[in-house]
C-alpha cells in the first residue's frame, strides 16, 4: 500500500486486522523529518493523543503534511475531541487513520472520513506474515484468521479460495526466506492442493500448518 493509493481527501480511514504494519509502512514512505508529519501507533488513542494532533494540525506550515495514526481503540473523549480536525482539517493536512476496530469507532467519526479498503492481496501476504511471525499455540486465535475461516462464498459455503491463496501467501512469504528449509515449503503446497477438496477442512488444513510451520523469527 501507498499512500498515492489512497483517496484525494483530508482524512482517510483504514480497518485492517495488521493495523500496526500498514501504519508501519505508510510512515516509512513518508522519509522525512519527524518535525513536518505526525505519527502515532497505540494500542488506545487517548485525549492527550488527540490534543497533540489538533495542535499540530493548527500549527501553520508552508509544506504539505500527514498524520498517520494507528490504533486498536479510541477513547470517547479523544474522538469527540478529533471531530472538528477530522471534518475541517488546516489546508495541506492530511489524516490517515489505521485502526483494526472500526466497531469502536463513532458514527460521527467515520462519516467525516473517506474509507479505504486495502488490496485483497496485500490483505492476505499481510495475514501470512503475522502468521508466521506468531507462536504456533497462538495462531489459530488471531484476528485475521479467525475472520479468514469464517469467510463463505457468493453462494454460502465455506470460501476456500480465500483459505487457498493464504496458502499460497504463507508460501510466497516462506520462499523470501532463505533460512527456512525447504521441507515446509513443499508441505504447506500439498496442503494448498487439498484445499480444493470437499472432504478436507479448511481449518483442519489451516490448523495443521499453524503447528508444523515454525515462528519465522526463531528459525537458524
Amino acid at each position: 500500500m501507498y499512500l498515492k493509493d489512497l483517496p484525494a481527501h483530508h482524512a482517510v480511514l483504514i480497518v485492517h486486522h495488521n493495523r500496526k504494519e500498514i501504519g508501519s509502512l505508510l510512515w516509512e514512505e513518508l522519509g522525512t523529518t519527524p518535525s513536518m508529519h505526525k505519527f502515532v501507533d497505540q494500542a488506545v488513542f487517548d485525549i492527550d493523543t488527540a490534543r497533540e494532533l489538533i495542535v499540530w494540525a493548527n500549527t501553520p506550515y508552508h509544506e504539505p503534511r500527514f498524520a498517520i495514526v494507528s490504533f486498536h481503540t479510541a477513547t470517547l473523549p479523544a474522538q469527540n475531541a478529533m471531530l472538528k480536525v477530522l471534518e475541517e482539517s488546516s489546508e495541506g493536512v492530511r489524516f490517515v487513520l489505521v485502526t483494526s476496530n472500526k466497531e469502536h469507532l463513532l458514527e460521527t467519526v467515520i462519516s467525516r472520513m473517506r474509507f479505504f479498503v486495502p488490496d485483497k492481496k496485500e490483505t492476505i501476504s499481510s495475514l501470512a506474515q503475522e502468521f508466521l511471525e506468531t507462536n504456533p499455540s497462538s495462531r489459530m486465535k488471531l484476528k485475521g484468521i479467525v475472520e479468514l475461516l469464517g469467510q463463505e462464498d457468493e453462494e454460502g459455503r465455506k470460501d476456500r479460495e480465500a483459505i487457498r491463496a493464504f496458502i499460497l501467501g504463507l508460501i510466497n512469504t516462506l520462499s523470501r526466506n532463505t533460512k527456512i528449509p525447504k521441507k515446509y515449503i513443499k508441505e504447506a503446497f500439498v496442503m494448498a492442493s487439498y484445499v480444493g477438496d470437499p472432504s478436507t477442512s479448511g481449518k483442519t488444513i489451516v490448523e495443521y500448518l499453524s503447528f508444523l510451520l515454525p515462528k519465522c523469527d526463531t528459525i537458524a
